[in-house]
């Protein structure tokens, strides 16, 4: 097991940030289509999403995993995915989906769950596939 150095600490963090701008961008322009228990759920994702990003700064170098470089790499694809799918038409229940299987992934992080990772990650991969190659 390895531990991520300071610049892939960093670069996690900020996945989990942009991460959490995205659920923002979504609530954003849905406002005036959300019920106020969905607003306020997704609000409560991003929020989560948002800390995540500053607990992993926290404790960086304690973070735990096999292999890094893969991490990194599948949080960069869900986080560039992520971006994309939040700007098409999706339903709330997507919306929630998709930022439920994000906050799953920083908890999987910070309680340095490896199998949790993968698992949460590939609910968040699944998720945006379904939503992307829907015929519409």
């Amino acid at each position: 097991m390895l531990n991520p150095d300071t610049q892939q600490v960093f670069e996690l963090s900020d996945y989990f940030h942009q991460l959490g701008n995205a659920v923002g961008e979504y609530i954003q322009q849905n406002k005036n289509f959300l019920e106020n228990d969905e607003r306020n759920y997704l609000y409560d994702k991003q929020i989560e999403l948002l800390q995540f990003a500053g607990r992993i700064n926290l404790i960086g170098v304690t973070l735990v995993f096999d292999e890094v470089q893969d991490a990194l790499k599948e949080m960069n694809k869900i986080t560039a995915d992520v971006q994309k799918t939040i700007k098409k038409v999706l339903t709330v229940q997507q919306a929630i989906d998709i930022a439920t299987s994000l906050v799953g992934i920083g908890t999987a992080i910070i309680s340095r769950d490896p199998k949790l990772f993968a698992k949460n990650c590939g609910r968040a991969t699944s998720l945006i596939s379904a939503i992307n190659n829907k015929k519409t």
